[in-house]
């Protein structure tokens, strides 16, 4: 069994609000899971009203029959549904507001036969479907909201593509490729947003993705401040942006960001030095094959990968708040899907330490990190994503995972392409009016792919509590 719990607020009156949520005609207008919806019963709304359904679950239209079974006009609507191979209960609860109408709105969800077998797959998939349909429904009903739903940010052929890409291990991993770049290219839009005036710090901007991306966002007129760990090779960079994109608004920071008194001197210039913060892109990372310690007692991927990018981001929201619309912006790795996060052994201790694998928990880590900041920061006007860049050439991947870079050469992106994303994420209008999704190449994507990695919000916020705890001291 799933059960969904959302609620929302809208500004308008109660009675409104009920009248047009009940009559689950509607449904199709502000849930992108539902192709359409058919009341089948003559008259006003009531106790025993039918309704015919047909979802939408990639390539997959199943029906479904709705009937209203409890009926309390403006405080409170049930109903059940009933498909081929599963059955559901809707509870809508409606409470006045100082400012309008509070939505309750909770779903129960039950499979049969061979769906109930399945079921731990199709969990992160209906939750998310769920919590976007009622984000649809709060758009819907606050017109000056304007939630980018995916049915019209993107289009039917991208989303078919995506489902398979999320749902299937060997479409989904070619999807990383140049070749998955080169199918989403064709449906998206030139980027043509400027960031002038914007002031946009970025880690690791040195090499790689974060190199390729420093440079497009000082092309886009950006402010731009690089955090780096050697200060002859940010020099060097800075040179070199300003000679090849004519943007004098280029400095540089250095700081060991696997090292949390460095993180702590840098966040404090920072905040003294730029007064406000528009854009932060946590891209520095890296991959270490044997395990080894931080002179500050700290496991060097875990140090590097999650506790530092959780130090910075918390060090700066005073600076993000005075932005006044700021976007964080946290890159992963598709490596997390094959992870979950370990709360009691952060630090690589326990089972034998594996790169690889170590790496992939920290960026899983970082995911989650992504989505309770875009909860805690909702009302900061702070919006903050996650994206995953591919499989990208790098020097980074070529030292740490030699075989890999070996046998998937040819097949790899660019840098440029890896960070294609960041800068869409940094600039563009559509990320800038949601919060806490995950992305590849501009579109949202899932977070789970193997039942096994999913987590819980017990363990999410044994986590976020985990790394508030270890930077106290500092």
């Amino acid at each position: 069994m799933i059960v969904l719990n959302e609620s929302i607020l809208v500004q308008k009156p109660i009675e409104s609000v009920f009248n047009y949520t009940s009559e689950f005609s509607n449904i199709q207008n502000w849930d992108p899971g539902v192709v359409s919806s058919v009341k089948k019963s003559l008259g006003d709304v009531s106790a025993g009203t039918q309704y015919d359904l047909i979802l939408k679950y990639g390539p997959f239209r199943p029906k479904m029959q709705y009937v209203v079974t409890e009926y309390e006009p403006f405080s409170r609507v049930v109903l059940k549904g009933k498909g081929t191979s599963y059955s559901a209960t809707d509870t809508i609860l409606f409470i006045q507001t100082p400012s309008g109408t509070r939505i309750d709105y909770q779903a129960t969800i039950e499979f049969s036969g061979f769906a109930n077998i399945i079921e731990p797959l199709l969990v992160p998939v209906i939750k998310r479907i769920g919590k976007i349909a009622i984000q649809g429904l709060e758009k819907t009903l606050n017109p000056d909201f304007n939630f980018p739903r995916k049915g019209k940010m993107f289009s039917s052929g991208s989303n078919i593509i995506d489902y398979i890409a999320d749902h299937t291990i060997l479409p989904g991993m070619m999807m990383f490729s140049k070749f998955g770049y080169a199918i989403g290219k064709r449906f998206r839009t030139k980027n043509t947003d400027i960031l002038y005036g914007k002031r946009v710090v970025i880690t690791g901007g040195t090499s790689g993705i974060g190199k390729a991306a420093a440079f497009e966002l000082a092309r886009k007129n950006a402010f731009l401040t690089i955090i780096a760990r050697n200060r002859e090779k940010a020099l060097k960079i800075q040179r070199e942006i300003i000679e090849q994109t004519g943007n004098t608004h280029v400095d540089f920071l250095v700081a060991d960001l696997s090292l949390m008194a460095d993180i702590k001197r840098v966040s404090k210039q920072l905040a003294e030095k730029k007064k406000t913060i528009d854009i932060l892109i946590n891209n520095a990372g890296a991959l270490f094959n044997e395990r080894m310690e931080t002179k500050e007692g700290f496991e060097k991927t875990f140090a590097t990968d999650l506790l530092g990018v959780f130090y910075l981001t918390q060090n700066l929201i005073p600076v993000f708040c005075k932005s006044g619309g700021a976007r964080i912006i946290n890159v992963s790795s598709g490596g997390m899907y094959t992870q979950k996060i370990d709360v009691n052994d952060l630090q690589n201790k326990i089972l034998p330490y594996d790169g690889s694998k170590a790496y992939a928990r920290a960026k899983r880590g970082i995911v989650i990190l992504t989505e309770l900041w875009a909860k805690r920061l909702k009302n900061k006007k702070i919006v903050v994503h996650a994206m995953h860049p591919g499989w990208v050439d790098t020097p980074g991947i070529e030292s740490s995972l030699p075989r890999f870079h070996s046998f998937t050469r040819s097949i790899l992106r660019t840098p440029q392409q890896g960070a294609d994303t960041i800068v869409w994420l940094a600039c563009a209008k559509e990320p800038g009016l949601c919060s806490g999704w995950f992305w590849l190449d501009r579109r949202p994507r899932e977070t789970v792919v193997f039942p096994w990695t999913l987590g819980s919000q017990i363990k999410d916020h044994t986590l976020w509590n985990k790394l508030e705890k270890l930077t106290r001291r500092f």
